[in-house]
């Protein structure tokens, strides 16, 4: 069996959960790969793995409630190689990973964490080892299937935010009283609104 000199990350996308995020930094520990985890001003977190042959940065930007990592490096531990796979395959992650070998080099092309194509590159040509066409077909039926749920949801609160209106207009006359508690959920409404519309 060939042996495997490094795996490049030409490209490796994560999105994850604040408690997404500590599972994250926790699977790269439970694989006894050293790991440090800086929480910047803005609220940022740069996650650094260390191995043998040096430290590898992911920046997680945050924006609202969600941390982003889009980045490459290039890992020579095979330890530290196997982790990144299984966090690639936990946590969703998008990218295309080359595993170099000697005289040749393996392509995976990874989305929401499966493989969905692997090619072998020897010298100037280039061979599909797997292509997984019912992954995309999948993919793009879920997504559809996410945009008519959001639709759906879009409409259900619109029509409970005419009612919560209706109501304020009532208590603004009648029940000055509620007028704190029905602007809150009126709040509330709006903010899902706006997630669900961005």
């Amino acid at each position: 069996m060939a042996q495997r000199l490094a795996t490049n990350y030409a490209k490796a996308y994560f999105t994850m959960s604040e408690e997404e995020l500590a599972q994250f930094v926790s699977l790269f520990a439970n694989e006894h790969v050293s790991v440090d985890v800086k929480v910047c001003d803005n609220g940022d977190r740069d996650v650094i793995l260390s191995d043998r042959s040096g430290e590898i940065q992911l920046n997680f930007l945050r924006t609202g409630n969600r941390y982003c990592c889009d980045s490459s490096y290039l890992i020579r531990d095979r330890q530290l190689a196997e982790a990144m796979r299984k966090a690639m395959k936990t946590f969703r992650g998008q990218g295309i990973v080359h595993r170099i070998y000697d005289g040749f080099t393996m392509v995976y092309h990874y989305d929401q964490g499966s493989v969905v194509s692997i090619r072998e590159l020897t010298g100037d040509e280039e061979l599909s080892v797997f292509e997984n066409t019912a992954s995309y077909v999948s993919q793009e039926l879920e997504q559809l299937f996410q945009q008519m749920g959001s639709e759906q949801e879009i409409e259900s609160i619109r029509q409970e935010t005419d009612r919560w209106l209706d109501l304020r207009n009532w208590a603004r006359r009648s029940a000055p009283e509620k007028l704190t508690a029905i602007d809150e959920r009126l709040s509330a409404l709006s903010k899902r609104l706006f997630e669900l519309e961005v």
